[in-house]
């Protein structure tokens, strides 16, 4: 019976556990990189969404605060701008004009006495501070009935 001697033993050992080991260790983090990265890109896309949530809702408040102050109107130059809290440490404006953009005009089952007016109404809302954007919303208004005439 032959003996084996350790050292030779040993020399056959190639050392696949450390290289195992490292690629391993090298996928985990591969792994690890990519999901910090994607948590990241979902808080950007979160912030964006809600950043122009808050922009579109500022223009169309404007449109609402133009629309209920009719027929009192605001014609370009004389615009009428608000600034406004819209988060924690967040501001953000809207501006809005309006003006007569017709004729006074009968309606159907008024009569001669009564017309209505025709008013355009523009909103511009921008971002919250510390974030560039616009919103604009434009709406055709019909206000009335208004006396008109001599009403005899």
């Amino acid at each position: 019976m032959k003996a084996r001697s350790i050292g030779h033993r040993m020399s056959e050992k190639t050392g696949s556990a450390l290289v195992i080991t490292m690629l391993l260790l090298v996928i985990l983090t591969v792994i690890g990189i990519y999901a910090v990265a994607i948590s990241t890109t979902e808080m950007d896309i979160a912030l964006h969404s809600k950043v122009g949530t808050i922009t579109r809702n500022t223009a169309e408040s404007g449109a609402y605060v133009g629309i209920e102050e009719l027929p009192t109107t605001y014609p370009a130059g004389s615009d009428c701008t608000v600034t406004m809290t819209s988060g924690i440490n967040m501001t953000s404006t809207y501006t809005f004009r309006s003006d007569l953009s017709g004729p006074m005009e009968m309606e159907p089952g008024y009569g001669t006495n009564f017309m209505f007016a025709s008013y355009s109404v523009i909103s511009n809302g921008s971002a919250p501070s510390g974030f560039t954007g616009g919103v604009r919303v434009d709406a055709a208004v019909t206000f009335g009935p208004m006396p008109a005439g001599t009403s005899y």
